[in-house]
């Protein structure tokens, strides 16, 4: 559980980074940013409140950890003094300057941040942020003439606080294994060098990571192996269940899932062999072991896993996914051999609102 509502900004240092390849270059601070407590609380509502998801990265590095750019500078303002604090900004610039190699990446503000009273599970952390802010919105300025003679307006371009482009935490925890990281990349387009150049981090296999991953591979099986002799209302019916199964349970139980989900002894072992081979190929923890579950995890998995049925002839069905056994009694799937297609029979006592 992340919680940032009594985080407190500390120090601050604002730089200009552009476009490497455009060669736009940047522009240091030569001091750190001074602002007062109603700055401190616009800033603080612009950087930390896009952080919801509790989806945690490490750094990594291909051979020496010690060589992750980020995460050194980032050891290095939590055990230097707020005199290292400017100089370690800087070089987290000239270091995001360096991978700024796409010429769609935008150049904009960068702010290098540090928090005290972050709480992660309940812990009490300090977090250094580091933010960019690339888009800027235009606004109009209204104000009053003196004497009250009416009003004057004008454009102006600036930073809308409620939207940040890039940002990550880092926090002062698991400092050997690449720190703790939280992730916000609104832009699609170059997120690959935001995420994997600058930062160069990796996600943590935690209860997120596990109930993600174990969902996604039901729902990969469910396709690729289910899909192949069930037809779609089966598949639905498989999917939902699975899904119910991780709204209602606070710990993943293997032989439980097997038991309320998949049901025919021939599909139990097919998934089984389905499930034994993802694991080899990502690396998971063997599900045997089990694992909290994660309810931020399923709250966003929960869009893939569809209750629709549909239909070649512009036609939809839906099925209710909390009551989804009960409302697949009430639909059933033929071929006619007179039209050549097939068709759903849908029982119910009655049309409601």
């Amino acid at each position: 559980m992340i919680d940032l509502s009594q985080a407190r900004l500390t120090t601050l240092a604002v730089h200009k980074v552009g476009n490497k390849v455009k060669n736009e270059g940047i522009v240091a601070a030569k001091e750190l940013f001074e602002y007062d407590e109603e700055m401190a609380l616009i800033l603080q509502d612009y950087f930390l409140t896009p952080f919801k998801a509790e989806e945690f990265f490490r750094f990594t590095h291909g051979s020496d950890l010690a060589l992750n750019e980020v995460n050194t500078y980032c050891k290095q303002i939590f055990t230097g003094s707020r005199e290292d604090f400017l100089a370690q900004s800087i070089h987290i610039l000239h270091h995001l300057y360096g991978v700024s190699m796409h010429p769609h990446i935008k150049g904009g503000e960068l702010y290098v941040a540090h928090f005290r009273e972050c709480v992660v599970d309940g812990v009490d952390l300090e977090a250094v942020g580091i933010f960019k802010s690339e888009h800027k919105d235009l606004f109009l300025q209204v104000e009053g003439r003196e004497g009250g003679e009416g009003v004057d307006m004008r454009a102006e371009q600036g930073i809308n606080i409620k939207k940040l482009d890039k940002g990550c935490l880092v926090f002062n925890t698991f400092q050997d294994d690449g720190f703790s990281v939280l992730m916000v990349d609104k832009s699609s387009e170059d997120a690959q060098y935001w995420r994997d150049d600058f930062l160069h981090v990796e996600r943590i296999q935690d209860h997120s990571y596990q109930t993600a991953s174990f969902m996604a591979m039901t729902r990969e099986f469910c396709d690729e192996v289910f899909g192949r002799e069930q037809d779609k209302k089966e598949q639905v019916v498989l999917l939902n269940k699975s899904l119910n199964y991780f709204n209602k349970n606070k710990e993943f139980d293997l032989e439980r899932f097997k038991d309320e989900v998949i049901e025919a002894e021939e599909y139990r072992e097919q998934f089984d062999e389905y499930r034994q081979q993802y694991e080899a190929e990502t690396g998971l923890p063997p599900a045997e072991e089990g694992f909290p579950i994660s309810k931020y995890a399923v709250r966003s998995m929960k869009k893939n896993f569809k209750s629709l049925i549909k239909l070649d002839t512009h036609v939809e069905l839906r099925l209710d996914p909390r009551k989804i056994e009960e409302a697949s009694e009430y639909i059933e799937r033929h071929f006619d051999p007179q039209r050549g297609q097939y068709y759903y029979k849908v029982y119910f006592n009655e049309e409601i609102d």
